[in-house]
């Protein structure tokens, strides 16, 4: 089961990234490619790593841990392949996106917190803190986007 959520994982990224391309150099086929990537992306990888955590969890709170991780990725992909598509409602995706990412932080800092083994603790608190950063600068990047439409 690991090897086919890598597999799907580095297809899905690799679809994604090339319908990023394409759609910058405006080429045919862009939004096709985005969408398979990102729906690959969303769908499949999110369940499959989904399903391979909860595997290895070991209480409640990590299986609800993995789920909001599941449900974040799951929101942040649509969100940002509507805005890249000029869907409608993009705007509530990324900012619902926004909110499932500051609730992820104190979960991460509370399991950090719990964690036995130091390595862990310290990837733990890490990942917070990188997603604290991620947050600020993809709220501000939002914000500076929003306000020149």
């Amino acid at each position: 089961m690991k090897k086919s959520t890598l597999i799907v994982g580095i297809v899905s990224s690799f679809l994604l990234l090339i319908g990023v391309v394409f759609k910058t150099l405006h080429w045919p086929g862009a939004g096709v490619i985005m969408t398979l990537g990102a729906t690959f992306f969303a769908l499949c990888y999110s369940l499959l790593l989904y399903l391979d955590k909860n595997k290895i969890a070991d209480n409640s709170y990590q299986k609800f841990v993995n789920l909001i991780t599941m449900l974040t990725m799951l929101i942040i992909t649509a969100g940002f392949l509507f805005k890249m598509m000029h869907w409608p409602g993009a705007g509530i995706g990324i900012y619902a996106g926004h909110a499932l990412l500051v609730i992820m932080i104190p979960i991460l800092f509370v399991q950090a917190s719990r964690e036995k083994d130091p390595v862990k603790k310290l990837n733990f608190y890490n990942i917070a803190i990188f997603l604290v950063v991620l947050t600020a600068f993809s709220y501000f990047v939002w914000k500076m986007v929003s306000k020149q439409q």
